[in-house]
């Protein structure tokens, strides 16, 4: 059972990083194929990358909705109350 209660930290953390190194990948590919370097240059525009954005736009979509479930499973999802914090005590009690 400790495996089933880490599957989630484990998926966000997969998606995250997934998402994160295509990102780098494909920005690198993009400028090293603006270079005029004979071969690597003709090589790296055979390359199609197109499905990268799409691919990384789902992975942070599931990243969220699983950190979103985690986060109130947990008790630490984000609060905004910050300016609830910063009022006198009674005027935090009305809000």
């Amino acid at each position: 059972m400790k495996f089933l209660d880490h599957l989630e930290e484990w998926l966000i953390a997969f998606l995250i990083a997934g998402a994160t190194l295509i990102v780098f990948v494909s920005v690198v590919h993009r400028y090293l194929a603006g270079m005029a370097i004979p071969g690597l240059q003709d090589w790296l525009l055979s390359l199609d990358f197109s499905w990268a954005q799409e691919l990384c736009i789902f992975m942070f979509i599931w990243m969220a909705k699983f950190g979103a479930a985690y986060g109130v499973r947990t008790g630490i999802h984000v609060g905004v109350d910050v300016l609830i914090n910063r009022l006198s005590t009674p005027m935090r009690a009305k809000f």
